[in-house]
């Protein structure tokens, strides 16, 4: 007597969306609004991990590339600083020395205002995507038209950042100079080693973001999107379309759109892709909630650290760490840096009450992937580093248009796998 084995039947949706932050969740909101069935995929459900653990800043006016001319030699030798801001895992090598080399290359002086304007190009378009975005799905009162803030304490960081400013400039993003008075009227709390300030008038503030992207995924839920809370483990054709394999079971999807962050690469490897991204790992630090502290984003250049006034408390973030995904994270890099708040802002008071780590998805130019894989009907949205929360809303609209035959809102060229050339071919 034979016997078969049963197994559930895979879900059928038009469009598998793998990943839920908010690049992810914006593209299957920009798809349900042209009438495409979602399945969402995430192994931890909505923003599970760097959409939930960001400074909040919608940051327009933050146009400079990671890596810029000039800039190799004072990273390096900044690695024996506890407080600097970049960080290498030595045990994590292998996987980024590669994408390292082509950081650096990415840094060179000719390569420098194309990368600007790509970045300027999503991030003009951000901030009336977000409040699109926000007062579709009903939270609107979690942003904030607070600007934000980068002040130094330095003279001479403050000039080196003058090139900064002449691209917003070059590019029409409205900011204001403020010096030491300017400063402490505009953010009271300040300290006085706050010498100089920019302040970017036309960024907003998501006040919390975890909980809006855990908004924006119970309006796709109740407007018909289903879910699937599993690790994505292979994408296979099948038929017309794909069939999703999870560790929760199967879906078969017309089409699919990777959005799985850090984790999208090894997605694509059996397409014949190897994308150029690497784990920047970010941390934060959250202090009890108290009044009066900080008002807006504040980017402390020196440290490059942000102080946040988010719903539930003072987050402090910082450091970028070249890891790999799964690999340990290292608490004591921000418990070192979370109490040199104190410094900016010296009425923070109490002990951090939780602290966090995430990954963040870098390509070597700070440039985000969002493009069709080869005549598949499969599509990449990842590599947004630092400017995730920021081009998230921006991305989901360019690539539902891209995925439903539209004209694109913004050139796509630049974000394309083709200009990492034959390196992609993996």
């Amino acid at each position: 007597m034979s016997s078969v084995s049963w197994r559930p039947r895979p879900r059928v949706v038009d469009v598998a969306v793998i990943g839920c932050g908010i690049v992810g969740l914006s593209t299957a909101f920009q798809l349900q609004r042209r009438g495409l069935s979602c399945l969402l995929i995430d192994p931890r459900g909505p923003a599970g991990d760097a959409s939930f653990g960001n400074a909040g800043a919608v940051a327009v006016g933050n146009l400079m590339p990671a890596s810029t001319p000039g800039m190799a030699w004072p990273a390096l030798r900044g690695l024996r600083n506890p407080l600097a801001p970049f960080k290498l895992d030595a045990g994590a090598w292998p996987h980024y020395a590669d994408w390292l080399w082509r950081f650096l290359r990415a840094g060179r002086q000719e390569r420098l205002a194309p990368i600007v304007d790509a970045t300027h190009a999503l991030n003009r378009a951000a901030r009336a995507a977000w409040l699109d975005l926000a007062g579709a799905i009903g939270a609107l009162e979690l942003i904030s038209a607070t600007g934000y803030l980068h002040v130094y304490s330095e003279a001479v960081t403050f000039a080196r950042a003058a090139g900064a400013r002449e691209h917003m400039r070059r590019n029409g993003v409205a900011f204001d100079v403020l010096d030491a008075a300017q400063l402490r009227d505009l953010e009271p709390g300040l300290a006085a080693i706050a010498r100089h300030g920019v302040l970017q008038r036309d960024s907003l503030f998501v006040k919390d973001p975890g909980e809006f992207c855990r908004r924006l995924f119970n309006w796709l839920c109740a407007r018909g999107a289903d879910t699937l809370i599993a690790s994505a483990r292979t994408i296979e054709r099948e038929g017309e379309g794909y069939r999703v394999r999870t560790s929760g079971g199967d879906a078969h999807a017309d089409q699919v759109v990777v959005a799985a962050g850090a984790w999208s690469g090894e997605l694509l490897r059996p397409f014949g892709w190897r994308l150029p991204v690497a784990a920047g790992r970010g941390y934060h630090a959250m202090y009890p909630r108290q009044e009066g502290v900080v008002r807006r984003p504040t980017l402390w250049a020196e440290r490059y650290m942000v102080v946040s006034p988010m719903r539930s408390g003072v987050r402090v973030t910082g450091f970028k760490e070249m890891t790999a995904p799964g690999r340990p994270v290292r608490p004591a890099l921000i418990q070192g840096l979370a109490p040199q708040a104190r410094l900016l802002f010296p009425s923070l008071s109490g002990e951090p009450v939780s602290d966090w780590a995430g990954l963040r998805p870098c390509t070597p130019d700070s440039l985000p992937i969002l493009d069709r894989v080869d005549d598949e009907r499969l599509f990449i949205a990842t590599g947004h580093g630092h400017l995730g929360l920021t081009q998230g809303p921006v991305s989901g609209e360019l690539m539902a248009r891209l995925m439903v035959g539209e004209a694109a809102s913004i050139p796509l060229a630049p974000y394309r796998l083709a200009r990492f050339g034959r390196y992609a071919r993996g």
